[in-house]
């Protein structure tokens, strides 16, 4: 016999899991509900069978983070980088980016695993590991004397971290603001759009931006992406310094402290390939 009330409780636990930026630890209510989660396996199916109903998944029902849901193919609650970065030829280093991010905020991978880390980026240190890498991918491939991953039948595609590099990473416009295409501004756009679905939490100015990672997102790094996201960069030997700036073990790259505002070439009109 369906119970009603219980009905209603696991849809209110449903609008409190639809709010990013909620967490029970700032609602009695919404806490009260994410408890009953673990203590009523009956309540917990029906959370799960109404979740279906959105072709929604439960990450998890966590003290710390709330409700964290995760999308299906058929589901219309569904985001993608098209829904927060406008312009394709922006989407791929919106991609490097929220990368980046992730790999920069767990770059061990105990981290992932351990509550009570909390990640710390900035929007500068964050171009700073794509770009490094990029140079990597580089000496390797003029090593290897070879240009993996361009086919031959399309000589126009590019890889992913020469299309990165041909973006300026800061390339100010007349009136000293950082241009809306250049890599740093792009990254502040997603870190940002992360900022604002709970995320990430804003933690200062400097470095283009610093910002901190929250329970949910660290939950879903480890549940949707896991180590095969970030097994591109940590193959690199990415280790993170006292003060945030990145670095590869394997590799003596010069300092991008004081990157050029020289206008770069603007990247090709085509899409790279990866």
């Amino acid at each position: 016999m369906i119970d009603f009330e219980d009905m209603a409780a696991v849809n209110r636990l449903l609008a409190f899991g639809f709010q990013p930026g909620l967490t029970p630890r700032r609602n009695a209510e919404y806490a009260a509900l994410v408890s009953r989660c673990g203590t009523d396996p009956a309540f917990a199916q029906l959370l799960h069978a109404a979740v279906r109903g959105f072709d929604l998944t439960v990450i998890a029902v966590s003290p710390r983070a709330g409700l964290v849901l995760g999308a299906t193919a058929e589901t219309q609650f569904a985001v993608s980088i098209a829904s927060h970065i406008r312009q394709p030829a922006d989407r791929p280093i919106a991609a490097l980016a929220h990368l980046a991010i992730a790999a920069l905020a767990y770059y061990r991978p105990e981290d992932l695993d351990d509550e009570a880390h909390v990640g710390r980026v900035t929007v500068r240190h964050v171009d700073e590991m794509v770009e490094q890498a990029a140079r990597e991918l580089e000496r390797c491939a003029a090593e290897a004397d070879k240009d993996d991953g361009v086919p031959v039948d399309h000589p126009d595609l590019i890889q992913l971290w020469r299309y990165y590099q041909r973006r300026n990473p800061v390339a100010p416009t007349e009136d000293a603001r950082s241009h809306s295409k250049s890599r740093r501004a792009i990254i502040k756009r997603v870190a940002e759009y992360l900022a604002d679905n709970g995320m990430l939490r804003r933690a200062g100015n400097e470095n283009g931006g610093t910002y901190t990672t929250t329970a949910r997102y660290q939950i879903q790094v480890r549940e949707l992406a896991g180590q095969q996201m970030l097994g591109e960069l940590a193959t690199l030997g990415v280790t993170v310094g006292p003060d945030g700036k990145p670095a590869f073990n394997s590799i003596n790259i010069e300092s991008a402290d004081t990157p050029s505002t020289e206008a770069s070439p603007d990247p090709a009109p085509t899409e790279p390939g990866a």
